[in-house]
């Protein structure tokens, strides 16, 4: 019994990142850029950046607190980041475009391209 429940939240969980996906190429298949794509779907939709590099971020500070069910009843854990981070940026030269991520999201990007135009480059 234990292993099926496994199994059946082990299925739901890659249905759920699956339609995540899904939805993330999409938008950029209609050219819409928005903060938190996966570049994962990037490189489906546009293929490998020309260029890659990274570079720091601005210095900021983040705190995250959670509360959960740990083996001996309630725990919670909280986590305190104050500093700069790496960014990778990827380039399509072809385009004129430039990405940039914070881990698999994206952050920001630059272009003068219109919306329509970010639909034709779409495989």
């Amino acid at each position: 019994m234990k292993i099926k429940t496994i199994f059946l939240l082990i299925l739901i969980l890659f249905l759920t990142i699956g339609c995540i996906m899904a939805k993330h190429k999409e938008s950029i298949r209609e050219g819409l850029l928005v903060t938190g794509l996966n570049r994962e779907a990037f490189l489906k939709e546009w293929g490998m950046p020309d260029k890659t590099h990274t570079i720091p971020s601005e210095e900021f500070a983040s705190f995250t607190a959670g509360w959960g069910r740990g083996s001996y009843g309630g725990s919670g854990r909280a986590s305190f980041f104050r500093g700069r981070v790496s960014l990778d940026v990827w380039v399509y030269e072809k385009w004129d475009i430039t990405l940039i991520f914070h881990s698999l999201r994206l952050v920001a990007w630059k272009t003068d391209k219109s919306r329509e135009e970010l639909k034709a480059i779409s495989k």
